[in-house]
């Protein structure tokens, strides 16, 4: 995943910087921080053992949800109308959870990963509308993924790797330069948790763990500001995940 994640992103900075070098006058480049949180159900796909074996029914009586957070830094570029390119980077830590509901005593391991990186490319298009232009809509899709590690100790280590597409679609009104909206995000995703003892034998080093969510779509609820220069937003996300993420942009 991290040699995609570096096309993916090198694809971003190309559409990002040299398309606005040529067409400043069309649109504008924003830059700023960003905030995420979320608490993500899993369900397992498939699983194998160190000696390759499968391992997936018992891995699949198991509730698994993954709890996550990030910081970073979003770049977009806005066109005259309707269209915008966005695109983020920044550091992340994942918690892989899992809880065994066979077990009379129902175990609980919990897996902090804490080194790790993300990354989000999308576009969005949207515009007012009614007589006054107090409503606003905005449909919008995005590729992301995130890569998170552990060292448990010097034979030991584990690494999270997620790939997710999105596409949302919002409804909201303005009151003056706060807006307020709804709407659904659809997402599919898929990981893997892999677990590397290299004391065993060559070949019998790794197992793995394939993972999906639960449920594909979420509710959002949020608001959004507007100005010459600077905007913001804060939203949340019930359904297949209890997300919530935050952020700001300057325009120049």
């Amino acid at each position: 995943m991290r040699q995609s994640s570096m096309l993916v992103l090198a694809a971003f900075a190309a559409a990002v910087f040299v398309l606005p070098a040529n067409a400043r006058s069309e649109g504008r480049v924003s830059v700023g921080p960003v905030l995420w949180r979320e608490d993500t159900n899993l369900q397992v796909t498939r699983a194998t053992n160190f000696d390759g074996s499968n391992d997936t029914s018992d891995q699949q009586e198991k509730d698994w949800d993954v709890l996550g957070s990030g910081a970073g830094v979003r770049v977009g570029y806005d066109f005259a109308r309707l269209f915008s390119l966005h695109g983020e980077v920044g550091v992340t830590q994942a918690t892989v959870r899992d809880k065994d509901v066979v077990d009379p005593n129902q175990d609980i391991g919990s897996l902090g990963l804490n080194d790790g990186v993300y990354y989000s490319v999308g576009a969005r298009v949207g515009d007012n509308f009614s007589g006054s232009g107090n409503y606003f809509w905005r449909i919008g899709g995005a590729l992301s993924g995130l890569s998170t590690a552990l060292d448990e100790d010097i034979t030991t280590s584990w690494d999270y790797d997620e790939t997710r597409f999105s596409f949302d679609g919002r409804l909201g009104v303005w009151t003056r330069n706060v807006g307020v909206f709804g709407g659904l995000r659809f997402v599919q995703s898929s990981a893997d948790l892999r677990e590397t003892d290299r004391s065993n034998l060559p070949g019998f080093q790794t197992r793995k763990i394939e993972l999906e969510r639960e449920g594909n779509v979420d509710f959002l609820l949020g608001a959004q500001t507007r100005g010459p220069d600077v905007a913001g937003f804060a939203e949340i996300g019930i359904g297949g995940t209890f997300s919530a993420a935050a952020g700001m942009t300057v325009g120049f």
